[in-house]
């Protein structure tokens, strides 16, 4: 079964931002933290399950490569991204 996946306001300011931050090191950073991204929302579309529940209803998945983790919840059929975050900022 396939997930609808939601981008919060907050997360997609997040994002925008951590790619303006990697193309303004190096283009081709850029384009592996979106890569690495869209991996994750693959994986979250499909199996948001998979991962507990740290606080609250709020789940998270950390990308493979990068320092960063997408907070997520599920609801009904849908998965609500809430934050992008390196994994050292607190939530």
């Amino acid at each position: 079964m396939r997930y609808k996946i939601e981008l919060s306001q907050e997360a997609q300011i997040e994002l925008d931002v951590n790619l303006c931050f990697f193309r303004a090191q190096d283009l081709e950073l850029s384009k592996e933290f979106l890569e690495g991204f869209k991996r994750c929302l693959t994986f979250l579309a499909t199996n948001p399950e998979l991962f507990q529940k740290r606080y609250k209803e709020i789940r998270i998945v950390h990308f493979e490569e990068f320092k960063y983790s997408i907070h997520y919840v599920i609801h009904d059929k849908s998965v609500k991204i809430l934050r992008i975050l390196h994994q050292k900022q607190w939530y």
